[in-house]
Parts: C-alpha cells; structure tokens; sequence
C-alpha cells in the first residue's frame, strides 16, 4: 500500500492559494478584506503565505467566501469513515 503523506504546510499553502484566489475574484485588496473581517492586513497576508493562523481567523475567511457548507460536509464525511490508521506526528 503506497501512502501520499501531505504536510500541514502544504496544507496551509493549499488554504492560502485558496484565500487569496477568492480575494482576488471579488476584486478584493488585503486591506479591504480585512476591514470587513475586522481582521489586520498582515492576518491576511500571513493567511495568504501559509503562516499560522487560528482557526477563528480562517473560519471567518471561510464564511465570507462562502465555503462553509463545503468545509462542513468534507468535515461530516470525515466523521463517518472509520480509521484504524495510526497517523505519524507531521510537526
């Protein structure tokens, strides 16, 4: 069995690309999307370069682009498979 092992920086890569594509379609500067978060423009940014960011900050990104829904059934799906894999720490 071949495992794809995904680090969680290529995760958060993966969810800044996401972030500053959904930015960019609403036409969007980071300082704009962060006063109507109520969020810094470096928390955007930082967001954006897959930097730490909590999950707060990420969720109102989430729900300001719409994909709640979306996060929300992968999560559900998630919850119902059964693992007995042991998964190594990725840190």
């Amino acid at each position: 069995m071949v495992f794809e092992i995904v680090t969680i920086k290529e995760v958060k890569l993966s969810i800044g690309k996401i972030c500053r594509e959904k930015r960019e379609a609403q036409k969007l500067s980071r300082d704009e999307l962060a006063t109507l978060l109520n969020l810094s423009r470096s928390t955007i940014q930082n967001i954006e370069m897959g930097k730490n960011a909590n999950l707060d900050n990420l969720l109102k990104l989430a729900y300001h682009f719409d994909l709640l829904n979306e996060i929300h059934a992968g999560l559900q799906i998630i919850g119902t498979k059964p693992s007995g894999i042991k998964i190594p720490s990725l840190y």
